[in-house]
Order: C-alpha cells, then sequence, then structure tokens
C-alpha cells in the first residue's frame, strides 16, 4: 500500500468551527480500497471543555474500490472545537478484504499537514448586502 496527502500548502489553511474540512488522500492497494478513516486533532495540551479530537471516514462504493487513486474525505469539525492549530493524528485504511492499516502523525506522511480552526463568524461579521434601488409605483394626488 502506498499512501501520500495532497498538500496545497496547508500553512495558511483554516476552517471555522462547525464547518467542514475535506482532505484529498492518495492511496493505492491492489486489492483496493473499501473504508478510509481521519482523524484530527488539536495541539494544544492545555485543560479545556472544548472538543480536541474530529474525524470523518469515507466508505467506498464496490465499483471504485479499485479505480480510484485520490479519494476526498470529510472531515466535520464540531461546533464546540477548540480554536488554535490543528493536525492529522491518524489515517487509517481498510482495503476489500478487511485488511486494515493505519497511519500515524510522526511517520512522515502527513506531519506537516496543519490547519488553524477558527471561530464561526457571528453576525456582527456578515458584511452588508445592498440590492439596489429602483423607482416604485408613482401616487399622484389630485
Amino acid at each position: 500500500m502506498s499512501v501520500s496527502l495532497v498538500e496545497n500548502n496547508s500553512a495558511g489553511a483554516r476552517v471555522a468551527a462547525g464547518e467542514r474540512l475535506v482532505l484529498r488522500v492518495s492511496v493505492f492497494d491492489p486489492n483496493g480500497i473499501s473504508k478510509i478513516f481521519i482523524q484530527c486533532f488539536q495541539f494544544s495540551m492545555g485543560n479545556s471543555i472544548k472538543a480536541k479530537l474530529a474525524s470523518g471516514e469515507l466508505l467506498v462504493p464496490e465499483e471504485e474500490a479499485c479505480a480510484r487513486k485520490t479519494f476526498e474525505v470529510t472531515v466535520p469539525i464540531p461546533e464546540n472545537a477548540a480554536l488554535g492549530k490543528w493536525g492529522v493524528q491518524t489515517i487509517e485504511f481498510t482495503n476489500r478484504r478487511g485488511y486494515k492499516t493505519c497511519f500515524y502523525r510522526g511517520h512522515d506522511k502527513f506531519d506537516t499537514l496543519v490547519f488553524e480552526v477558527v471561530s464561526p463568524p457571528s453576525k456582527a461579521d456578515e458584511l452588508l448586502h445592498f440590492g439596489g434601488v429602483e423607482f416604485g409605483s408613482r401616487d399622484r394626488c389630485a
């Protein structure tokens, strides 16, 4: 099995709490891939009641298991996620025979993949949307 995570200059990647992060993974297994599981974590070790883990998985349809080599996995970031720097902790692949292979941070496959979780936009952050002006009906006073 060979694996690579496509890194599109992840240094500036930002995702708001409550939104979704999409990771593109390149992987090949001669038996085909049936499932991909990704777990992300927040780097801070501070004591917090905020969520510090987020995970997502992709179930690959049987007919695509051998044909595809690149997959996009969606990782929902919890609404109560701790803000700050996050990274990928674990990626687990399951092939069509049920054999699982795990990669962890530190295996040099995705150590440099870092993103920032930011607070979701508030109502005050929304910009004014001006729809335009037009003439209305003209009322005549007699």
